[in-house]
């Protein structure tokens, strides 16, 4: 079943012109029968629904199964989307659902199992300088709340950032761990 859904994501990973993949953030019922087709943009890399996310779900799914093509691809493809200006510019919050908190609480979740020479690894810091770039320049968001407010914010700055780190295990509420 793991080995399907490998397969299944990284069937319906479409080229992007810099290099990487991305994938579609909906599939209709339409969509879906008629199979995977190129002629998509890629949409805000977000945890929710966008690359960021679903390549995590890839490199999970790759390492339950030992697909270790897959794994590398999946780390691959999150990496050249975190470099990618032209989507990283889609981001314009700082939340969980959508925003800088989580994409890089994705990110360091997905780097802390990647090979050691990852590239994954090497762009956690400028990623991070972005989100802290952001809080500087931006309010927090004025509701609380998990995925949309401040109480998520706040509890990826403490995961993300010590001296005071949160046990990582409460991602596991955001299917990334």
């Amino acid at each position: 079943m793991l080995a399907a859904s490998c397969r299944l994501l990284e069937q319906w990973a479409h080229p992007e012109p810099e290099g990487g993949a991305a994938w579609p953030e909906t599939v209709s019922l339409d969509a879906w029968l008629k199979g995977p087709t190129p002629r998509f943009q890629a949409g805000r890399p977000s945890w929710c629904y966008g690359t960021p996310g679903i390549a995590r779900a890839l490199q999970l799914a790759a390492l339950a199964c030992g697909r270790e093509a897959s794994r590398s691809r999946a780390e691959f493809l999150l990496s050249t989307c975190l470099r990618d200006a032209n989507q990283l510019v889609r981001v314009t919050d700082a939340t969980i659902c959508h925003g800088w908190a989580g994409l890089c609480l994705v990110a360091d979740r997905a780097a802390s199992e990647s090979h050691a020479d990852s590239p994954l690894r090497r762009t956690l810091p400028s990623l991070r300088a972005r989100f802290t770039a952001h809080l500087a320049q931006n309010p927090m968001p004025k509701d609380a709340g998990l995925l949309t407010g401040a109480d998520g914010v706040l509890l990826a700055i403490h995961t993300l950032f010590p001296p005071h780190p949160v046990a990582s295990a409460w991602g596991t509420c955001l299917l990334i761990n």
